[in-house]
């Protein structure tokens, strides 16, 4: 399972100016939690809300500009080529010689 950090960039009016992740995405759960704590240090005023489970942050109360920031949990997939390692040459062979129905 690994985490991705997302960030959105909205208006005093709630209307998103810019989104984006921070990195390309940490294993543990911990790893996502530290570059949240890094990415809100600047911040004057953080606030969390727990039932949506995602931050607001502002450089100060009157600030027109807020960044919201929540992490996404993705399930990882392991690779196809990852299980033809383990068969041998001629299974292999057989399976692509094996018509797709569908």
């Amino acid at each position: 399972m690994a985490y991705r950090v997302r960030w959105q960039l909205v208006g005093r009016s709630g209307q998103p100016l810019d989104s984006g992740c921070m990195g390309e995405g940490f294993c543990p759960y911990g790893d996502a939690m530290a570059a949240v704590t890094e990415f809100l240090r600047p911040y004057s005023e953080v606030r969390r809300c727990p039932t949506e489970s995602y931050w607001l942050a502002r450089r100060s109360h009157e600030a027109d500009l807020a960044v919201w920031v929540w992490i996404e949990r993705h399930e990882t997939a392991e690779p196809a080529e990852a299980t033809v390692g383990w068969m041998f040459p001629s299974e292999v062979a057989d399976q692509a010689k094996t018509p797709v129905c569908g």
